[in-house]
């Protein structure tokens, strides 16, 4: 088939966008990757994703950016309303393909009841246990069941292939880890100190425990932003530690930047769907120092160290130990750097551009069958008069007696 028969019109939804102060992550870098390489390939491709204070519809890459009006409620707030505004949206807005990057507080939504075309669930992250522990509400079980309308899920890791599994047993599931740009070489670390990159979440991303097991003798920059609460939850923290930069959010040349000037990169969080930024350091030949967390487990025994969950005194054992023997931490960073390169953002953008044209010709082909029935039906309802008035003829004809 020709490359023009695979193409079609596709929408990608996201709350996070990579210009949002508060929700400007990882997440929202992918979404704009996937948007730009459908684009490239041909795709008529159109992005919506919450609004915020200073926020711009335009155009990004030759994409156009729509902003829903949901910035009014909050940077909280606006991910319940972002929710249920997609799916009536999906009611006007009729593309050959939707991808929906799932959004917090439930990793689901209505999109599917409502969309009149396939819809794709991409699960950045599968949020619903982590808002139950939080708020003791049921937010997993509401997951569990809006999971269940999905026919097609993304996902980044083979943890949450199961768990989706389970949930949408009709479902087609599809792991597609995140890539990164490899940079062509990688440059030795200048100096010992730590870096955190990432969302400004307390909680989330173990910013408490990463600061409690800070060693003495090192020195830690934490680069990202976050809601107007969490920055000052850090900050009350932080409070006047000599240990502690605060970079805020840092992208391009700043992030390339700390990336090179750190010696190991520590992931504290207490939840993680793959870490992205720990992918970015790796692909700098830096170490990562984690959590055991089953989703982080892609990092792999020699990129880096992996302590019991939440443990403090393992994790500052764990980045005291890295930091005082140079030869073991340059061993570990070649490893990252090595393992990296199976993560090549190339190849994740391939796939995603497999999978959408599969997708996109599918439903061309569902809706040429549908037209071409409706016309069939249409000249069927056009010839009912001349059949009824040919039947009423034979049935006049073969009524009229017999004359002897």
């Amino acid at each position: 088939m020709s490359r023009a028969g695979r193409v079609g019109r596709v929408v990608l939804s996201i709350y996070d966008d990579v210009g949002n102060p508060h929700y400007g992550g990882g997440g929202a870098a992918v979404v704009a990757r996937v948007a730009a390489r459908l684009h490239a390939d041909g795709h008529d491709v159109t992005v919506y994703c919450g609004s915020y204070r200073g926020a711009r519809s335009g155009q990004r890459d030759g994409v156009p950016y729509v902003h829903l009006p949901v910035g009014w409620a909050g940077p909280r707030g606006g991910q319940v309303v972002f929710s249920l505004l997609v799916p009536l949206l999906a009611l006007v807005v009729r593309p050959h393909l939707w991808i929906e990057s799932l959004t917090p507080p439930v990793s689901a939504s209505l999109l599917p009841l409502t969309a009149r075309c396939p819809v794709v669930g991409l699960v950045q992250m599968l949020c619903g246990a982590d808002m139950a522990r939080r708020y003791h509400l049921p937010f997993e079980a509401v997951e569990r069941r809006g999971l269940a309308l999905y026919r097609h899920l993304v996902v980044l890791n083979d943890v949450d292939a199961a768990l989706v599994a389970t949930a949408a047993p009709r479902a087609t599931v599809t792991v597609l880890p995140n890539g990164v740009d490899l940079p062509a070489t990688t440059t030795p670390a200048v100096g010992t100190g730590l870096l955190f990159l990432g969302r400004i979440d307390v909680r989330q991303k173990g910013l408490d425990l990463l600061l409690e097991a800070l060693p003495d003798d090192a020195w830690l920059e934490i680069a990202g932003a976050g809601t107007p609460a969490e920055e000052a939850r850090l900050d009350a923290l932080v409070a006047d530690d000599p240990r502690v930069r605060r970079l805020g959010r840092v992208d391009g040349p700043a992030k390339e930047a700390a990336l090179r000037r750190c010696a190991v990169m520590v992931v504290p969080s207490r939840y993680e769907t793959f870490c992205l930024t720990a992918l970015e350091a790796m692909a700098h030949g830096r170490p990562v120092v984690h959590f055991d967390l089953e989703r982080l487990g892609w990092i792999g025994d020699e990129a880096g160290v992996a302590v019991p969950a939440f443990s403090v005194p393992a994790l500052r054992a764990a980045i005291a130990g890295l930091l005082a023997d140079p030869g073991r931490r340059a061993a570990a960073g070649r490893s990252a750097r090595e393992r990296s390169l199976a993560y090549d953002r190339r190849i994740t953008e391939e796939r995603w551009s497999a999978l959408v044209d599969d997708l996109v010709v599918a439903e061309r082909s569902r809706l040429r069958a549908v037209e071409s029935r409706s016309r069939v039906s249409g000249v069927s309802r056009a010839t009912i008069p001349v059949r009824a008035r040919a039947a009423v003829a034979r049935a006049v004809r073969w009524a009229v007696p017999v004359r002897r």
